[in-house]
């Protein structure tokens, strides 16, 4: 059980909670301090006009609404229903529990305002996995709206579940003072980005391992890693990246050319470039997962007579935006080098074997393929850098000229991730076949990380004739994505 506080969520729990299914509970400070921003939201709107609570949204933000009589959380349905719309695929479970525990830490932050009892029922619908169908196309980076208005319609039983089945227990109303406060929330882009990191985050450990491999197989010379030369370097880094290869690679043999080629030299500095921004990307998305950045944010407390709210933007997720795009482009550069490696092992006069690591020389085409399913992958990696935050676009009538379209660029670093698992996973298979057929040996080394990963590559297929290879690669992907 992962207890949600609104204080601390680690980005590992997200995942744990996402795809392992743990359950979540509600920590009863987090209820208190909702209930306490719920005093203190109603007390503020009794006193001034509050966006949202008694105004409409968007350009009908100098529309003032009339809460006076019965009919007032009609507004609130109107609201609902109105922006639930969305298009495009269906999102996989695991993306959606990802937005709902998100959204989930986010209320119980204590800055929304809004009714307890709707936070719990997220949880509710979390633990049951009876979840909302959200699609991929209606988010700009602007909060999520579509997604989280649809996850309304499905708590109250307006929309069905995502496998058609209603919510066991739907709720009766949805007051109008709830409903921008639930929607007005970032929580799909940041859930779907914090499953991308962690996985690129796996990756990225596993894929320094293999490129070690691939550096013993073509004899590299350790001077690239010297402690004077990371001393020297311009990144932390760098020179973090720079220690763990000299660790990896130590008795690897003796080297093989006085300076290698950049696949092997820059390995502290392109993996170390996306170290650096992993880790950038990681402490945003750590903030976000427990940031209460709804539009009022509502602070103070009644009993003191601090109470009221702020109007703002923070919704806007253009640091997030700017981290997803650093993250990228240091992938789609860090590419380039794994290319030459891939490319490098099979080459005979780097590794001393068959051209392509083929069976003989009479014409065997070996991996030659895999480079080329490999750039394949490289290319979407590529793709997928060109930035998002660059991106803009004027709605709502010219009430909202910018958007981060932060959104779109969490499904890209999604996509970033499954096409660099078959780029380490065809490294993997390539630097394993050329270990084996140099007859190198796991207890060669001294680095247990080595040698755990040498051992992971040796259990891939050993048959070095012309074949299918698909299976080996599909093997090799699910390999590089498991923790070590």
């Amino acid at each position: 059980m992962i207890v949600i506080d609104g204080v601390q969520l680690e980005l590992a729990d997200v995942v744990a909670i996402a795809v392992g299914g743990q359950k979540v509970v509600l920590a009863p400070s987090a209820i208190e301090r909702m209930a306490a921003s719920q005093r203190s939201a109603r007390a503020t709107a009794q006193a001034r006009p509050v966006y949202g609570r008694s105004t409409g949204v968007g350009a009908n933000r100098s529309v003032t609404l009339d809460t006076s009589d019965a009919s007032a959380d009609q507004h609130g349905l109107n609201l609902l229903r109105s922006h639930a719309v969305d298009a495009g695929r269906a999102l996989d479970r695991e993306t959606v529990r990802a937005m709902l525990v998100v959204r989930a830490s986010q209320l119980a932050a204590g800055a929304s305002g809004i009714n307890p009892a709707l936070s719990e029922a997220v949880v509710e619908m979390l633990n049951a996995d009876t979840l909302p169908e959200v699609r991929e196309f209606g988010g700009i980076g602007t909060a999520d709206l579509p997604a989280l208005a649809g996850t309304a319609l499905t708590l109250l039983g307006e929309r069905p579940a995502m496998d058609g089945k209603p919510v066991p227990v739907p709720l009766a109303s949805w007051p109008t003072e709830d409903a921008l406060p639930f929607i007005s929330s970032s929580a799909l882009t940041i859930g779907q980005a914090i499953l991308a990191h962690q996985k690129l985050a796996t990756l990225m450990e596993n894929l320094t391992t293999i490129s070690a491999l691939s550096f013993t197989a073509m004899s590299g010379n350790l001077e690239a890693f010297a402690p004077e030369v990371a001393k020297a370097s311009e990144s932390d880094a760098t020179a973090d990246v720079a220690a763990i290869l000299r660790e990896l690679v130590a008795g690897s043999g003796k080297p093989a050319r006085i300076q290698d080629p950049y696949c092997l030299r820059m390995l502290p500095h392109s993996l170390g470039a996306v170290r650096e921004e992993l880790e950038s990307l990681r402490i945003t998305l750590e903030r976000l997962a427990v940031a209460g950045h709804e539009n009022p944010m509502v602070f103070g407390s009644v009993e003191d007579g601090t109470n009221g709210v702020a109007h703002h933007g923070l919704f806007h997720m253009s640091t997030l935006a700017r981290r997803i795009d650093g993250l990228q482009v240091a992938l789609g550069a860090a590419c380039t080098t794994t290319l030459g490696r891939v490319s490098r092992l099979s080459d005979p006069a780097f590794t001393g074997l068959h051209r392509f690591l083929a069976g003989d020389d009479a014409g065997q085409s070996g991996v030659m393929m895999l480079e080329y399913v490999a750039a394949a992958a490289v290319g979407r990696i590529r793709a997928n850098a060109q930035p998002v935050s660059l991106q803009t676009v004027n709605l709502s009538l010219g009430a909202e000229e910018d958007a981060s379209f932060a959104t779109l660029g969490s499904a890209q670093l999604e996509s970033t991730a499954h096409a660099l698992a078959t780029v380490a996973g065809v490294e993997l298979v390539c630097a394993s076949r050329a270990l084996r057929a140099q007859s190198r040996h796991p207890e060669e080394f001294s680095s247990p990380r080595l040698r755990a990963m040498m051992e992971v590559g040796f259990t891939l297929p050993s048959d070095v004739q012309d074949r299918d290879l698909r299976d080996d690669l599909e093997q090799a992907q699910r390999l590089v994505q498991e923790s070590y």
